[in-house]
């Protein structure tokens, strides 16, 4: 059975809460990204495959981020955290950034994501079949990271010999070499007498019409992919200066001072202003939870 969980749902604190306390059995809790782009929580992986293997002893409840402005004062997973946790900060913080697995409404369990489908399907069913006997444990030879033993090179077959005479051999009786299947010996890449200092393609000769070529070539032109350089790109902002923290704060200590200042751009604490000034609010808002997220990381590595 799953559940999906909308930030910009009011109720979704509540709603959360409900389904913690009054789910019997194994519950995974989880917070995922959604856009209008993307498809339903419930439809990705591992959640997909987990519903179908697993669905009639497992409750899912996906918590889903879809980054509007309604939803992003809102914090239900640290919230969750707190409440489980209230003596432990690191546990707390644990809830907001991996798998939950609770029995009966207790927390058993945090799986780290490892950020590919495969990987965290792996890691959960392990975790799982501890909690659940009706859930298998997953095959121990496709662990991700634990590399297979790669079989030994096979020798290159050798052509049968039919003691036949060979057609053509590699050099006539002159000392000329004898030409491949495609034409002239400077293909190859071999010397050939009298052009002696000739590259594998052409040569000398090509290299100077290539960069005759290139130094008559319109200055304005566009150059190729990749070599173009970029000026005037914007320099990429701190993200600690950005959010005004100081390198070296606790985990706890960041995430409320970074609720307490995307609070002041809350829709409803904007509302009353000028367009020019409700769109320069949501534009803040945005590089603040851009600069979260890179915090964020840097706050769990």
């Amino acid at each position: 059975m799953q559940f999906v969980l909308f930030y910009s749902d009011k109720r979704v604190r509540e709603q959360l809460f409900a389904h913690v306390d009054g789910t019997r059995g194994v519950l995974l809790v989880t917070g995922v990204r959604h856009g209008t782009a993307m498809r339903s929580p419930e439809l990705r992986e591992p959640f997909a495959t987990l519903e179908f293997l697993h669905g009639r002893v497992l409750t899912q409840v996906l918590v889903a981020d879809e980054g509007t402005p309604d939803g992003m004062w809102r914090d239900p997973l640290g919230d969750l955290g707190d409440k489980l946790h209230p003596d432990s900060k690191d546990d707390a913080y644990a809830v907001t950034t991996g798998y939950l697995l609770l029995v009966d409404g207790q927390p058993r369990q945090v799986v780290r994501k490892h950020g590919l489908p495969a990987e965290d399907l792996w890691f959960l069913e392990d975790a799982l079949s501890r909690l659940e006997p009706r859930i298998p444990a997953p095959d121990p030879a496709r662990r991700p990271g634990k590399k297979r033993p790669e079989p030994a090179p096979r020798a290159p077959r050798r052509p049968a010999s039919t003691g036949a005479p060979r057609e053509a051999s590699d050099e006539d009786a002159s000392g000329h070499r004898a030409r491949g299947e495609w034409g002239d010996d400077e293909r190859d890449g071999a010397e050939s007498p009298g052009r002696r200092g000739r590259g594998a393609w052409g040569g000398e000769a090509r290299d100077g019409g290539e960069r005759g070529a290139r130094s008559r070539q319109d200055p304005e032109a566009t150059p190729p992919r990749g070599t173009r350089v970029r000026s005037g790109a914007p320099a990429r902002k701190d993200a600690w200066e950005v959010l005004g923290l100081e390198r070296g704060v606790s985990r706890d200590e960041a995430r409320k001072a970074f609720r307490a200042l995307i609070a002041g751009y809350h829709p409803d604490k904007v509302a009353h202003l000028a367009p020019e000034f409700r769109e320069l609010a949501e534009r803040r808002t945005r590089e603040l939870l851009e600069a979260w997220e890179t915090v964020e990381q840097e706050l769990e590595s």
